[in-house]
């Protein structure tokens, strides 16, 4: 199926290639994208430019029909309406959003339009075109972003053992894991997936997690608390060492120290860095080869000289993005964790409260819909946090360092500000399973990553994570 539905409050078109079902849309790709056009000038489908990480199985739904066509030379995939020709295309600034499910099939595209966009050019998807529920307003500020009533409730997460159901303190085993590695390897995309559920923010750019997380599995036979660290590289500011010194400081105190690596890749420098870092604690060390999926560059493999960098345990070969190994990695860490009691409640699966994982979701978007230098200028604040019955009314203001950078967050007439918004406003919703109305300011708060008084204000201090 194809059928498509305009926001034009947002500038934004969407295409759907099946019915969709709340909750479906689990992971998100990005591609540069075209609109296709007819000789008037009017929208008849879409290209997007994709490249060979995305797989014919990715694609079924998309080619399920007369509508899409792959050009396997090029990579483009054209999406036509029925009985459309079109003999132009136009190019879209940024980027297109592919949704996929958790079975990774793409049900989907997100497509900015152009500035200015004349909403008259979807005149020949009108055949096709579903119109968007109506998204009731409530409360003061620039952007507030509420509920659809229609909206089905979200499924809850998967029953944990009780610590009934826990095996003889004898025998139980329980301790800390640090996940260590250069930024941008998928350590946040691992917890995440061995958690089953988000408790990190994940996105393409380097330098997403700020500072450690923790994440708790209980099983019946153990409980592994996870630290996702900051990743370590060369900091050119001050919240960047206290990022770098935090990651550091897991390593002394964990039990397991799982060194991840992208084995698509050659080591780097900073990957020798991090592993002697490693090679100096006195934990168990596993050596982590993450992106087993991708082809390695140039055809080869890096597996020896990732080995060549310490002594290990173990290596394991993973594909955190896909859960490939990931049950036999956790039966390894399981088996050189100390015997122990939990250290948390069996129902607990974080050390972060809903408040600062609801302002980790907001910057999350941030770092996914910006483009330019915006996103490490960003830091979120809680301002207002009310539960009431039926709903959670929150208030956040986005701090960034420049007036340009402000403008480029809020976009024209808000739109920017509005989408960025919109989505982590179902990402809070599945996360409280309740109703949320979210407010955004922005906020300029000069050079704040080189300022430890406004560090410390936005929540970035050292004593807070000893």
């Amino acid at each position: 199926m194809l059928q498509f539905s305009h926001d034009p409050e947002v500038n934004t078109l969407y295409a759907y290639f099946t019915e969709l079902e709340a909750g479906q849309a689990v992971e998100s790709l990005e591609y540069p994208a075209h609109l296709l056009l007819d000789a008037e000038d009017l929208v008849v489908g879409l290209r997007l430019d994709l490249d060979d990480e995305v797989t014919l199985a990715q694609l079924e739904l998309a080619l399920d029909g007369e509508f899409g066509r792959l050009d396997m030379e090029t990579g483009f995939l054209r999406i036509l309406i029925p009985g459309a020709e079109s003999n132009q295309h136009e190019r879209l600034e940024q980027t297109a959003i592919l949704d996929l499910d958790a079975d990774e099939q793409i049900l989907g595209v997100e497509l900015a339009l152009p500035e200015g966009f004349d909403p008259q050019r979807l005149a020949r998807l009108a055949a096709l075109m579903v119109a968007l529920d109506e998204v009731p307003q409530a409360g003061e500020g620039p952007v507030v972003f509420g509920v659809d009533e229609e909206e089905e409730e979200e499924e809850t997460a998967p029953d944990v053992p009780d610590a009934a159901e826990h095996a003889p303190l004898a025998t139980f085993r329980s301790g800390f894991v640090a996940l260590v590695g250069k930024p941008n390897v998928g350590k946040s995309t691992l917890l995440n997936t061995l958690l089953g559920q988000k408790v990190t923010i994940v996105s393409p750019r380097a330098q997403t997690t700020r500072v450690p997380v923790r994440g708790i599995l209980s099983r019946p036979d153990a409980q592994v608390v996870f630290i996702d660290t900051p990743g370590i590289h060369q900091p050119s500011h001050k919240l960047g060492k206290f990022m770098v010194e935090l990651a550091e400081r897991t390593l002394p105190n964990a039990d397991v120290i799982c060194f991840m690596v992208d084995i698509s890749q050659p080591p780097s420098q900073l990957d020798r860095s991090i592993a002697e870092q490693v090679q100096r604690a006195r934990a168990h060390k596993l050596l982590l080869l993450n992106k087993v999926d991708i082809p390695p560059r140039r055809g080869t493999t890096y597996l020896e000289e990732y080995r060549s960098l310490g002594t290990w345990d173990m290596e394991m070969a993973i594909s955190a993005q896909r859960g490939q190994g990931l049950s036999s990695l956790l039966d390894e860490i399981v088996a050189r964790l100390p015997n122990g009691q939990p250290l948390y409640p069996n129902e607990q699966v974080t050390d972060q409260s809903e408040q600062q994982l609801a302002a980790e979701l907001v910057r999350e978007k941030v770092l996914y819909f910006i483009q330019q230098e915006v996103p490490h200028a960003v830091a979120v604040e809680v301002d207002e946090w009310e539960t009431k019955e039926q709903a959670i009314y929150i208030r956040m203001t986005i701090n960034v360092e420049k007036e340009s950078q402000k403008g480029i967050l809020i976009g024209a007439g808000g739109a920017m500000l509005k989408r960025i918004g919109s989505a982590a406003r179902r990402d809070i919703e599945r996360m409280v399973d309740k109703k949320v109305f979210l407010e955004l300011w922005v906020k300029v708060r000069e050079n704040w990553r080189d300022d430890l008084g406004a560090m410390g204000w936005l929540g970035y201090r050292m004593k807070d994570w000893r």
